[in-house]
């Protein structure tokens, strides 16, 4: 990725996604756009894109501009992502470190309820496998399956095999908030079994 830290933050355009724009808000990014460079070509030029983690090739076809992924599947993952933004020198350092700190809070509450941790879950999806190891469940070929929304659609639901489906891109929540979303969502349906 082109070296971000010698350009002067002031000088520097960035663009981000909608679903990342509340951090844009929260690490005070200076000035920046929200584009959709996903099925878009941006008529701008940009010094960096901030986009959703797995979506590069897809993006840099259209845009061929420096792109950064934030990754959000779990709290770890945001808080590496936080990490990286600042040394790319993206938004205030301090207010990065108070959102991580935030972020942590957010962690320890949820994984500090109680939840049945000896189901067998499995899934189809990266994320949700991820989601399902930080909260220290077991994943198994014979679990009970989850997969995200945007799955659905793909997968036999009448195979007699109990399913749970997660929804995954609820924008009417901050980034935080739907990882947060998606853990309690993993754990009422397994504490609902």
């Amino acid at each position: 990725m082109k070296n971000l830290i010698g350009i002067n933050p002031n000088q520097r355009l960035v663009a981000i996604t909608r679903m990342y724009r509340d951090i844009a808000e929260i690490i005070d990014i200076e000035d920046y756009d929200v584009v959709n460079p996903y099925n878009n070509k941006l008529k701008e030029r940009y010094d960096l894109l901030i986009i959703s983690k797995g979506y590069k090739e897809r993006v840099e076809k259209l845009n061929p501009y420096p792109i950064f992924e934030i990754k959000s599947a779990t709290f770890n993952d945001l808080i590496d992502s936080m990490e990286n933004l600042i040394k790319l020198n993206i938004g205030d350092k301090n207010k990065i470190k108070n959102y991580n700190e935030t972020i942590n809070i957010a962690q320890n509450r949820i994984k500090s309820m109680k939840y049945n941790n000896t189901i067998k879950l499995n899934s189809n999806s990266t994320f949700i496998k991820k989601i399902i190891i930080d909260l220290g469940l077991t994943l198994s070929d014979d679990g009970i399956t989850i997969i995200p929304d945007y799955m659905a659609n793909k997968c036999d639901i009448n195979d007699n095999k109990d399913i749970v489906i997660l929804k995954t891109h609820n924008y009417d929540l901050n980034t935080l908030e739907r990882i947060e979303n998606r853990y309690l969502q993993i754990i009422n349906s397994i504490n609902s079994l």
